[in-house]
């Protein structure tokens, strides 16, 4: 059976604006114990980037407090659309060297992040499927 990116992806996708503190980021994602934030523009609640424990890392000895996620965020985000198949985003992580796809809903819709998909998520699917 064929089991869609909509099946498995985690729908809670915690998010930050641009602006958001250091600091702050840390705490979400400490708080609701995640890899990555999805970075949005506040109004629209657009993507802009997404933000890793990685690239937070980076700023470990620097005034948390001052410095935003716009400065470690990457703005190349890799994203599908959550009717396509897992295997196919499974080889899209692969080929692109990422562990995670922001899922929005094919255009004309708005592009918000709808959900995420995450190597666990695909990994945890597997476990079930046994």
């Amino acid at each position: 059976m064929v089991r869609f990116v909509r099946d498995v992806m985690s729908r809670s996708v915690m998010t930050c604006t641009p602006e958001t503190t250091v600091r702050e980021a840390a705490k979400r994602m400490a708080e609701h114990h995640v890899n990555a934030l999805v970075v949005v523009e506040e109004a629209s609640g657009e993507l802009e980037g997404i933000v890793s424990r990685s690239d937070l890392a980076r700023a470990y000895d620097k005034d948390l407090d001052t410095i935003t996620v716009e400065s470690l965020m990457s703005h190349e985000v890799a994203n599908i659309i959550p009717e396509i198949p897992v295997s196919a985003a499974v080889m899209i992580m692969l080929d692109k060297g990422v562990d995670r796809l922001v899922i929005q809903h094919a255009k004309p819709a708005p592009q918000r992040p709808v959900g995420l998909l995450s190597m666990s998520d695909v990994i945890r699917d597997m476990a079930d499927e046994a």
